[in-house]
C-alpha cells in the first residue's frame, strides 16, 4: 500500500513537471488565466514546476522501489505535499481569493497527506533491536 501511494504522487509529479517543461504556456493559461510574457519566468517556470517536478518524481520512484524506503517515501509525500498545501493556505489569506484550481489543488494535497497518514497507520513500522 505505500508503494502504491507513493508510486501514484509519483506519476502526478512526473506527468505536472513533463507539462510545465515543455508547455508552461498552455498549462499556465490553463490553471492561472495567464501567460509571462518575459523569457526568464518561463526559464524558471521550467525549472521549478517541470524541473524540480520532475526530479521529485525520480525520487520518489526511487523510494517506492524498495521495500526498506517505502515508509520514508509516505513521509516525503506528507512532507512535499503538506508543505504545498500550508503555502496555499498561506497565499489565500494573503493574496485573497483564487480560482477554482487553486482549491481544488488544496483539496488534494490534504487528501493526499491523510490518506498518507492512514498509510503510515496501518503498517506500522517495525525497530530491531
Amino acid at each position: 500500500m505505500q508503494a502504491l501511494l507513493v508510486r501514484i504522487v509519483a506519476t502526478v509529479f512526473l506527468f505536472y513537471g513533463t507539462a510545465f517543461l515543455f508547455w508552461p504556456q498552455i498549462f499556465l493559461l490553463r490553471q492561472l488565466g495567464e501567460v509571462p510574457v518575459m523569457p526568464s519566468t518561463l526559464i524558471d517556470v521550467r525549472a521549478t514546476y517541470g524541473g524540480l517536478s520532475l526530479g521529485l518524481a525520480v525520487v520518489l520512484f526511487k523510494l517506492a522501489g524498495e521495500p526498506a524506503t517505502q515508509r520514508a517515501g509516505v513521509w516525503a509525500v506528507i512532507l512535499v505535499l503538506g508543505g504545498m498545501a500550508v503555502g496555499r493556505c498561506y497565499g489565500l489569506i494573503v493574496d485573497g481569493s483564487a480560482n477554482g484550481f487553486m482549491y481544488l489543488y488544496l483539496a488534494l494535497e490534504i487528501l493526499a497527506v491523510a490518506v498518507s497518514f492512514v498509510v503510515l497507520a496501518l503498517r506500522p513500522s517495525f525497530h530491531q533491536e
